[in-house]
């Protein structure tokens, strides 16, 4: 498996993408065996963040402004393998599956599957690496300079339940553990030893989801649900928490599926960022849709995707805010 450009992963995750995918719990194949899917995917990504990794945005000639429009095709390939052990019961599976995209992560997972009678679909699974955000600037507050890029190492686990008693409901939460390679942040601007630990990017990430899929009909559905995450940096003024509701409409017409999802969160920080002597508060906001039509010109098990998402956050630190777009198409195969 491929994953996907940098680029596409963090439009993904910014843009809420994976959100139209709340609706479909991950089943489990009726038979023994492989199954899975393969999906290219291409499109053109057009953001402006001061926090992004690319040649564009090397360089920043002020710490009170948002940088300039970036705008870049952009491509990879997402696909997952299962292997069913009992018919409908248990599923090994590797990959980038849409189910552990639901919360807005491009991420690699290799875990287990299995129907617990009475209660739902069990999810456990660990995250060895995630494509999203893999490359930070070691310093972000270099002004009038190249900024360098360092690795940034995020892995984690997962546990989630679906079909929580029969019902529409399903749970997730998955812990993260953040490290950057070379964190440099505020060298540039000659802080002191204490004000640069406050901007400290290391730390665990607390994230838990709940969702509840309502059948309006036999083929309109809608999924309230609200992502709620507690940032535990080692800076403080990285500490803080993220409440996200979100709303989710999917609805099938024979060969065709259309979703949308719209949401509006809002985050809040422990200590002030002792660069701007402010908190970084903030809120998000996105809407983003999809549709996807299957077997185009009668080929079995392909199906035809396409997606349009914008996102914004904006910050009470301008440095901070953020607003991406993206469109996109694949070419999807299931096996």
């Amino acid at each position: 498996m491929k994953l996907l450009d940098k680029c596409v992963a963090a439009a993904l995750v910014s843009l809420g993408l994976a959100g139209i995918q709340t609706a479909n719990a991950s089943p489990i194949a009726d038979e023994t065996g492989v199954s899975g899917e393969i999906m290219p995917l291409g499109g053109v990504l057009s953001s402006r963040s001061n926090l992004a990794v690319s040649s564009d945005q090397k360089r920043i000639d002020s710490l009170y402004s948002l940088s300039s429009r970036e705008t870049r095709v952009v491509g990879g390939v997402l696909g997952h393998v299962d292997y069913t052990l009992v018919p409908k019961r248990l599923s090994l599976y590797a990959g980038t599956p849409r189910s552990a995209l639901a919360d807005g992560e491009i991420q690699v997972e290799l875990g287990a599957r299995y129907l617990v009678d009475n209660l739902g679909l069990l999810t456990a699974a660990v995250i060895p690496m995630t494509a999203t955000d893999s490359e930070v600037w070691s310093d972000p507050f270099v002004v009038g300079s190249p900024r360098e890029a360092t690795d940034l190492d995020r892995r984690g686990l997962r546990l989630g339940l679906a079909g929580v008693l029969g019902t529409g409901l399903s749970v997730d939460y998955r812990l993260y553990r953040k490290d950057v390679d070379q964190e440099r942040s505020g060298t540039a601007l000659g802080l002191s030893a204490a004000e640069r630990s406050q901007l400290a990017r290391d730390g665990e990430e607390h994230r838990f989801d709940v969702n509840y899929r309502v059948a309006i009909t036999d083929n309109f559905s809608l999924t309230p649900g609200v992502q709620y995450r507690r940032l535990d940096a080692d800076g403080a003024a990285n500490r803080g928490w993220l409440l996200r509701p979100q709303l989710t409409a999917q609805l099938e017409v024979q060969r065709w599926q259309f979703s949308m999802t719209g949401y509006y969160g809002v985050d809040r920080y422990d200590a002030r960022q002792p660069i701007y002597d402010q908190y970084q508060d903030g809120d998000r906001k996105g809407v983003v849709a999809g549709v996807r039509y299957a077997e185009p010109f009668g080929w079995s098990n392909w199906s035809v995707n396409a997606y349009g998402a914008w996102s914004e956050r904006d910050s009470d630190i301008r440095f901070y805010d953020e607003n991406s777009s993206l469109f996109a198409v694949g070419l999807g195969y299931r096996f």
